[in-house]
């Protein structure tokens, strides 16, 4: 039974390796092989089971992607929205559409959408019928940074959007849900710090700042953060005493109570509770994992039947697999596991020899799971967040019992007291936010000190494998491997950061910003960037969420020169959160000496402003600084935001010099730029758009792609399509020595490049 569990999961995680989906046909082929195969190999039938499982859930999600029609005009939707709203303006929230159009969907589809100023305030489990502007799910594409689409895709979104204002939109039904009930009741309750009292009570993290996350994953205890599988067995050991000692109680008084076997009762009635909690916590996955693993737990135990832990763990896996396939692509699922694991590990290895129970005993074996958990979880954590946490054991020491034996009873208790006894509950909610305020002041502290947490490479996934399985190994007992040898699984660790390229080699990457630029060039392992990405009012930055997540992938401490081309915010906006972020030696702009005749020779490579003479005779576009950049072969320009007089003016001063092996396209594709006069003069070999996904101005615009395509043979690339597009150049080579993209090289997986990827 195992070993076919087992064989399950292995083919439904082969389909985390697929670039594409397997066709409909080989799919059923491999579907009919399996059949055959149960009787006399039923390891194999299995794998291939858990294959044509996850091909037919890749199949069926295209079958529900919106058609290309519904993209390219407004939408009528009616649906409920899913997920706790609180802001008054420009809610995100996902709603679950029982019709599209004038069509009713017999399976509810989700998407992803935003509303600027709502008519009425917006809540949880209202039906609404909107006019949506809808394109289908996309993110940025870069290294070490967040896959927003895979995300996406992950929690079975299959478009994304916009609420347009329109007199028609309207609330069908205001009937909200029991999470959003509790939210605004506890909302009501003054002189409290809400949001962290709303993340432990219901498992709503929308209140949390960035700041609040920086503090709580650099101290190692975001997973306290908000309901999540641990909460879910804190809560069903804690309501199991309660109710055993409730029905202890019982029989003590009344014999006839004696027929029943009170521990069954007990679980059961201890995991209706769960349910009961997980609902307020709107049924998050990891909730719900752990309602499968305590059901099952629950169900052998009234049943009186035995089963191998592993078993169940395997058994609950592929349940979970059957019932949400597509959490399978998301980090939520191999955190819980891998957590899940470690945990069934120490068990085993270090299994509990005290018969009875003391609060020591019980102390000692929280405090040993933890670290555990704290060790072997640290290359799953670095493989996701590129850093480590020093200070995280001394802070879940004290946080874990605090947490678990104060503040989730406090409360649940006050969640309970909020329908019968409100002021109760708000001097509850009081005395939990007191503890908050001043667990929150300790977690500051720590975070302050020098040693708290460092960042780390952005490793590959299986260098953080060898890792992770290196100190299991460690782990085990003597009998079964030798740890001398483990240091050869740590060695791809040890020495993957220090790979040497050759001096001549040097690099150009058009980072994926969305509508803006950003192109970093790197040589000798230092860089220089060119225009910084936008950032917008609600925080978001590309800094942040691009330029310096790469850096870290890349190991790269500093910036030498930052040169902006012009003040725009899609070129320039993201340089204070760049500079609060890493150290910048030099910013340089068209203000000051980014302007014609600024050269300097840059870590061998000759980096020369063409452009403008002076900027205040030209608006910011025309006034963008112009960098020629060669390294004595092979030569790259890049252009701003100039439009066509100004290409002309370019062409006429320098002619054939403008010569380059790569052109950054003007003007992210504007018809405005790249003349016919430009473009025979460059005679690129590769122009690259950066512009953004279905953006509204419609770059690159058909009229240049065709004149690129008519006065040049350039390889045309849209990072909005390809992602991050990198150029490797060698000073001895005249052509650039390897050309590759995020989504064609680097990540090329289908569960992350959806919807393109579907079979037609």
């Amino acid at each position: 039974m195992t070993s076919k569990l087992f064989s399950f999961i292995a083919g439904a995680f082969f389909s985390l390796l697929w670039t594409q989906l397997p066709s409909v046909y080989l799919t059923i082929g491999l579907a009919v092989l399996s059949i055959l195969l149960l009787k006399k190999v039923p390891n194999i039938a299995c794998i291939l089971i858990g294959i044509v499982w996850m091909a037919s859930v890749g199949h069926w999600t295209c079958s529900l992607q919106l058609k290309s029609e519904d993209f390219s005009q407004g939408l009528w939707i009616t649906g409920q929205i899913e997920g706790l709203n609180h802001k008054d303006s420009d809610v995100r929230f996902n709603l679950s559409a029982t019709s599209l159009g004038e069509t009713n969907t017999s399976i509810p589809r989700k998407l992803r959408l935003s509303w600027r100023t709502p008519p009425w305030t917006l809540k949880d489990g209202q039906t609404i019928h909107v006019l949506v502007k809808t394109k289908p799910i996309h993110g940025l594409a870069n290294e070490g940074g967040f896959l927003y689409q895979k995300w996406l895709f992950s929690e079975g979104i299959i478009a994304s959007g916009y609420v347009r204002t329109h007199a028609d939109n309207r609330l069908i039904a205001n009937v909200v849900s029991q999470r959003q009930q509790v939210f605004d009741r506890v909302m009501q309750i003054a002189d409290l710090e809400h949001k962290w009292l709303v993340a432990l009570a219901i498992g709503y993290r929308g209140l949390l700042t960035s700041d609040d996350w920086q503090l709580v994953q650099t101290t190692g205890v975001a997973h306290l953060i908000a309901i999540s599988g641990l909460h879910v067995g804190l809560v069903a050991g804690f309501s199991y005493f309660v109710i055993a000692w409730l029905l202890a109680a019982g029989v003590s008084r009344f014999p006839a109570m004696h027929i029943f076997n009170l521990h069954a009762v007990g679980l059961a009635l201890a995991f209706l509770v769960c349910v009961w909690y997980s609902h307020l916590a709107g049924f998050a996955l990891p909730t719900v994992r752990a309602l499968i693993m305590l059901g099952a737990f629950t169900a052998l135990f009234i049943s009186n039947k035995s089963l191998a832990p592993i078993t169940v763990l395997l058994g609950g896996i592929c349940l979970f697999i059957i019932l949400f396939p597509l959490s399978l692509f998301g980090s939520s699922f191999w955190l819980s596991f891998s957590a899940v694991m470690i945990i069934w590990l120490v068990l085993w290895r270090w299994p509990p020899r005290n018969t009875g129970f003391s609060v020591y005993f019980g102390m000692m074996s929280l405090v040993r799971i933890q670290l555990a958990l704290t060790l072997l979880m640290l290359p799953i954590i670095a493989w996701q967040f590129s850093y480590i946490s020093m200070v995280s054991p001394f802070a879940n020491l004290i946080a874990i019992p605090v947490v678990t034996f104060v503040l989730i009873p406090a409360c649940l208790l006050g969640v309970a007291l909020l329908p019968i006894a409100p002021s109760f509950a708000a001097e509850v909610f009081r005395a939990c936010d007191w503890i908050i305020e001043w667990g929150i002041t300790g977690l500051m502290q720590l975070s302050e000190l020098s040693w708290a947490y460092f960042t780390l490479h952005s490793f590959p996934i299986w260098v953080w494998g060898m890792a992770m399985l290196g100190l299991i190994w460690l782990g085990l007992p003597k009998c079964i491997l030798d740890k001398r040898y483990s240091l050869i699984v740590f060695l791809p660790l040890l020495t993957y950061g220090f790979r040497l390229e050759q001096p001549t080699i040097w690099r150009l990457t058009v980072l994926d910003v969305g509508q803006g630029l950003s192109v970093l060039i790197q040589a000798n392992n230092k860089l220089m960037v060119y225009d910084v990405g936008a950032s917008y009012p609600s925080g978001f930055n590309m800094a942040d969420s691009v330029i310096l997540p790469y850096l870290r992938a890349k190991g790269i401490g500093q910036i030498d020169y930052v040169l902006l081309s012009h003040g725009d915010n899609d070129h320039a906006g993201s340089l204070a959160q760049l500079k609060a972020g890493t150290e910048v030696q030099h910013v340089i702009s068209n203000q000051d000496l980014c302007r014609a005749g600024w050269a300097v020779n840059w870590q061998g490579l000759s980096i020369k402003a063409l452009w403008p003479d002076n900027p205040a005779k030209y608006n910011d576009n025309n006034g963008s600084c112009v960098i020629a950049l060669s390294d004595g072969v092979n030569r790259v320009l890049l252009t701003g935001d100039i439009h066509q007089e100004v290409e002309r003016q370019l062409v006429s001063l320098y002619g054939k010099a403008l010569e380059a092996d790569v052109l950054i396209a003007p003007h992210h594709g504007s018809n405005t730029s790249s003349s016919a006069a430009l473009i025979n003069a460059v005679t690129p070999n590769y122009v690259v758009f950066s512009q953004g996904f279905r953006n509204r101005w419609g770059f690159p615009k058909p009229k240049v792609i065709e004149r690129y395509q008519t006065y040049s043979k350039a390889h045309l690339l849209a990072t909005s399509e390809t992602g991050q597009v990198s150029f490797v150049f060698d000073r001895g080579g005249k052509v650039p020595v390897g050309m590759e993209t995020f989504r064609q090289d680097l990540y090329p997986y289908w569960h992350a490049n959806m919807p393109t990827c579907c079979v037609k």
